[in-house]
Protein backbone atom coordinates (compact mmCIF):
# COMPACT_ATOMS: atom_id res chain seq x y z
CA UNK A 1 0.00 0.00 0.00
CA UNK A 2 1.72 3.23 -1.07
CA UNK A 3 2.62 5.46 1.93
CA UNK A 4 0.29 8.73 0.29
CA UNK A 5 -2.58 8.68 -2.27
CA UNK A 6 -2.55 9.92 -5.66
CA UNK A 7 -4.74 12.72 -4.62
CA UNK A 8 -2.27 14.04 -1.46
CA UNK A 9 0.38 13.58 -3.56
CA UNK A 10 -0.70 16.05 -5.97
CA UNK A 11 -1.72 18.27 -3.10
CA UNK A 12 1.68 18.19 -1.63
CA UNK A 13 3.60 18.97 -5.22
CA UNK A 14 1.15 21.56 -6.18
CA UNK A 15 1.81 23.31 -2.67
CA UNK A 16 5.42 22.70 -3.20
CA UNK A 17 4.97 24.84 -7.08
CA UNK A 18 3.20 27.32 -5.12
CA UNK A 19 5.61 27.65 -2.25
CA UNK A 20 8.63 27.97 -4.82
CA UNK A 21 5.91 30.49 -7.22
CA UNK A 22 6.01 32.75 -3.94
CA UNK A 23 9.51 32.52 -3.57
CA UNK A 24 9.96 33.75 -6.48
CA UNK A 25 7.35 36.50 -6.86
CA UNK A 26 9.13 37.41 -3.33
CA UNK A 27 12.68 38.22 -4.87
CA UNK A 28 11.18 39.85 -7.83
CA UNK A 29 9.59 42.34 -6.03
CA UNK A 30 12.38 42.45 -3.73
CA UNK A 31 14.53 43.28 -7.37
CA UNK A 32 11.82 45.93 -8.25
CA UNK A 33 12.06 47.86 -4.93
CA UNK A 34 15.82 48.18 -5.08
CA UNK A 35 15.85 48.98 -8.73
CA UNK A 36 13.01 51.67 -7.51
CA UNK A 37 15.09 52.85 -4.83
CA UNK A 38 18.35 53.17 -7.10
CA UNK A 39 16.53 55.49 -9.43
CA UNK A 40 15.07 57.98 -6.69
CA UNK A 41 18.50 58.18 -5.07
CA UNK A 42 19.96 59.00 -8.79
CA UNK A 43 16.45 61.08 -9.43
CA UNK A 44 17.09 63.07 -6.06
CA UNK A 45 20.61 63.43 -6.71
CA UNK A 46 20.00 64.99 -10.07
CA UNK A 47 17.35 66.93 -8.52
CA UNK A 48 20.37 68.53 -5.74
CA UNK A 49 22.58 68.99 -8.39
CA UNK A 50 20.36 71.20 -10.60
CA UNK A 51 19.17 72.91 -7.74
CA UNK A 52 22.69 74.35 -6.90
CA UNK A 53 23.31 74.97 -10.27
CA UNK A 54 20.46 77.25 -10.61
CA UNK A 55 21.22 78.64 -6.92
CA UNK A 56 25.10 79.71 -8.69
CA UNK A 57 23.74 81.09 -11.72
CA UNK A 58 21.46 83.56 -9.26
CA UNK A 59 24.31 84.27 -7.08
CA UNK A 60 26.01 85.10 -9.40
CA UNK A 61 23.80 87.47 -11.36
CA UNK A 62 23.70 88.84 -8.18
CA UNK A 63 27.48 89.66 -7.53
CA UNK A 64 27.65 90.90 -11.06
CA UNK A 65 24.72 93.20 -10.53
CA UNK A 66 25.26 93.98 -6.46
CA UNK A 67 21.68 93.26 -5.94
CA UNK A 68 19.27 91.12 -6.39
CA UNK A 69 17.79 92.66 -8.95
CA UNK A 70 17.60 89.55 -11.30
CA UNK A 71 14.74 87.55 -13.47
CA UNK A 72 13.90 84.37 -13.05
CA UNK A 73 14.19 84.07 -17.08
CA UNK A 74 17.91 85.64 -16.85
CA UNK A 75 18.43 82.51 -14.48
CA UNK A 76 16.46 79.96 -16.53
CA UNK A 77 18.97 81.18 -19.73
CA UNK A 78 22.01 81.12 -17.79
CA UNK A 79 21.27 77.58 -16.82
CA UNK A 80 20.16 76.35 -20.26
CA UNK A 81 16.86 75.40 -19.24
CA UNK A 82 13.58 76.53 -19.80
CA UNK A 83 11.29 78.55 -17.64
CA UNK A 84 9.17 76.00 -16.79
CA UNK A 85 11.78 73.30 -15.60
CA UNK A 86 13.08 75.90 -13.38
CA UNK A 87 9.96 76.83 -12.00
CA UNK A 88 9.71 73.05 -10.89
CA UNK A 89 12.19 73.97 -8.45
CA UNK A 90 11.78 77.30 -7.22
CA UNK A 91 8.34 78.76 -7.42
CA UNK A 92 9.39 82.20 -7.75
CA UNK A 93 12.43 84.92 -7.12
CA UNK A 94 11.91 85.22 -3.09
CA UNK A 95 11.98 81.20 -2.83
CA UNK A 96 15.22 81.05 -5.01
CA UNK A 97 16.81 83.53 -2.89
CA UNK A 98 16.15 82.23 0.42
CA UNK A 99 17.44 79.00 -0.69
CA UNK A 100 20.54 80.49 -1.40
CA UNK A 101 20.54 82.56 1.48
CA UNK A 102 20.33 78.76 3.40
CA UNK A 103 22.98 78.10 1.94
CA UNK A 104 25.29 80.81 2.18
CA UNK A 105 24.04 80.27 6.06
CA UNK A 106 25.51 76.92 5.87
CA UNK A 107 28.35 77.43 4.37
CA UNK A 108 29.41 80.24 6.91
CA UNK A 109 28.62 77.58 9.83
CA UNK A 110 30.83 75.19 7.70
CA UNK A 111 33.49 77.44 8.12
CA UNK A 112 33.18 78.51 11.46
CA UNK A 113 33.54 74.91 12.86
CA UNK A 114 36.64 74.00 10.67
CA UNK A 115 38.20 76.98 11.76
CA UNK A 116 37.38 75.96 15.42
CA UNK A 117 38.36 72.33 15.22
CA UNK A 118 41.79 73.49 14.16
CA UNK A 119 42.66 76.16 16.09
CA UNK A 120 44.48 75.58 19.19
CA UNK A 121 43.48 78.48 21.60
CA UNK A 122 39.86 80.46 21.98
CA UNK A 123 42.19 83.70 21.35
CA UNK A 124 43.10 82.59 17.92
CA UNK A 125 39.77 80.37 17.43
CA UNK A 126 37.67 83.69 17.94
CA UNK A 127 39.66 86.00 16.13
CA UNK A 128 39.36 83.97 13.20
CA UNK A 129 35.84 83.09 13.57
CA UNK A 130 35.26 86.92 13.09
CA UNK A 131 37.23 87.47 10.30
CA UNK A 132 35.72 84.49 8.69
CA UNK A 133 32.26 86.22 9.54
CA UNK A 134 33.46 89.62 8.54
CA UNK A 135 34.53 87.75 4.59
CA UNK A 136 30.93 85.88 4.19
CA UNK A 137 29.04 89.21 5.31
CA UNK A 138 31.33 91.69 3.31
CA UNK A 139 29.17 93.92 1.28
CA UNK A 140 28.32 92.01 -2.48
CA UNK A 141 28.46 88.79 -1.30
CA UNK A 142 25.56 86.12 -1.76
CA UNK A 143 25.08 85.91 1.72
CA UNK A 144 25.17 89.88 2.33
CA UNK A 145 22.92 90.27 -0.63
CA UNK A 146 20.43 87.15 0.28
CA UNK A 147 20.15 88.81 3.51
CA UNK A 148 19.17 92.40 2.85
CA UNK A 149 16.58 91.05 0.31
CA UNK A 150 15.01 88.63 3.33
CA UNK A 151 14.83 91.55 5.64
CA UNK A 152 13.77 93.99 3.46
CA UNK A 153 10.63 92.27 2.85
CA UNK A 154 7.20 93.02 4.15
CA UNK A 155 6.67 90.40 6.48
CA UNK A 156 6.86 91.02 10.11
CA UNK A 157 8.58 87.60 10.61
CA UNK A 158 11.66 88.67 8.70
CA UNK A 159 13.47 89.62 11.19
CA UNK A 160 13.33 86.67 13.50
CA UNK A 161 13.56 83.91 10.68
CA UNK A 162 17.00 85.39 9.85
CA UNK A 163 18.22 85.90 12.96
CA UNK A 164 17.34 82.52 14.08
CA UNK A 165 18.89 80.79 10.70
CA UNK A 166 22.36 82.75 12.65
CA UNK A 167 21.73 80.89 16.00
CA UNK A 168 23.97 78.70 15.04
CA UNK A 169 26.71 80.89 14.90
CA UNK A 170 26.42 82.32 17.99
CA UNK A 171 26.20 78.93 19.60
CA UNK A 172 29.99 78.22 17.87
CA UNK A 173 30.75 81.75 18.82
CA UNK A 174 29.49 80.86 22.50
CA UNK A 175 31.42 77.85 22.85
CA UNK A 176 34.33 79.58 22.43
CA UNK A 177 33.77 82.17 25.08
CA UNK A 178 33.23 79.63 27.28
CA UNK A 179 36.72 78.10 26.30
CA UNK A 180 38.39 81.35 26.80
CA UNK A 181 37.06 81.33 30.29
CA UNK A 182 39.84 79.25 30.99
CA UNK A 183 42.60 81.35 29.46
CA UNK A 184 41.93 83.79 31.45
CA UNK A 185 40.19 85.88 28.43
CA UNK A 186 36.90 85.90 29.22
CA UNK A 187 35.14 86.64 33.09
CA UNK A 188 33.80 83.47 34.47
CA UNK A 189 30.47 84.79 35.66
CA UNK A 190 29.62 86.26 32.06
CA UNK A 191 27.09 84.72 30.71
CA UNK A 192 28.67 83.71 26.90
CA UNK A 193 25.78 82.92 25.15
CA UNK A 194 24.42 86.49 25.86
CA UNK A 195 27.68 88.20 24.37
CA UNK A 196 27.63 85.73 21.45
CA UNK A 197 24.40 86.82 20.66
CA UNK A 198 24.80 90.42 20.96
CA UNK A 199 27.81 89.85 18.70
CA UNK A 200 26.42 88.25 16.19
CA UNK A 201 23.41 90.55 16.22
CA UNK A 202 25.91 93.28 15.96
CA UNK A 203 28.14 92.01 12.48
CA UNK A 204 24.56 91.22 10.90
CA UNK A 205 23.09 95.16 11.72
CA UNK A 206 26.49 96.43 10.23
CA UNK A 207 26.30 94.14 7.35
CA UNK A 208 23.25 95.54 6.40
CA UNK A 209 24.69 99.45 7.06
CA UNK A 210 27.72 98.44 4.27
CA UNK A 211 25.20 96.79 2.55
CA UNK A 212 22.86 99.73 2.19
CA UNK A 213 25.55 102.17 2.36
CA UNK A 214 24.69 104.05 5.51
CA UNK A 215 28.08 103.23 6.93
CA UNK A 216 31.40 103.51 5.09
CA UNK A 217 33.36 101.09 6.99
CA UNK A 218 34.60 97.55 5.49
CA UNK A 219 34.04 94.80 7.17
CA UNK A 220 37.56 93.59 8.69
CA UNK A 221 37.60 97.04 10.61
CA UNK A 222 33.54 96.34 12.16
CA UNK A 223 34.97 92.80 12.59
CA UNK A 224 37.60 93.78 14.81
CA UNK A 225 35.45 96.54 16.29
CA UNK A 226 32.81 94.52 17.67
CA UNK A 227 35.35 92.06 18.76
CA UNK A 228 37.22 94.68 20.96
CA UNK A 229 33.88 95.59 22.12
CA UNK A 230 32.99 92.53 23.43
CA UNK A 231 36.56 91.57 24.95
CA UNK A 232 36.11 95.61 26.50
CA UNK A 233 32.70 94.29 27.96
CA UNK A 234 33.42 90.68 29.28
CA UNK A 235 36.99 90.77 28.99
CA UNK A 236 39.66 90.34 32.40
CA UNK A 237 41.89 93.25 32.15
CA UNK A 238 44.21 94.07 29.64
CA UNK A 239 42.39 91.35 27.22
CA UNK A 240 42.90 91.51 23.70
CA UNK A 241 43.05 89.48 20.59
Amino acid sequence: MPLIDDDRAAELVGGVRAARSAAHGLVEDQIARGKSRIKSVSKTRKSAMTRKRIMTAASELMAERGGTDFQMSEVSDRCHMSKGSLYYYFSDRDELIAAIFDESVDDLIGGMEALVAKSPSAREALGLLYAEFSRRLRAGSPLALAMTYELAGSSERSLPEVTSRFSRAATVIAAQLERAKSEGLVRPEVDSTTAAVFATGGMITMSMAMATGQTSADADTVSAQIMDMILRGVGCEGAAL
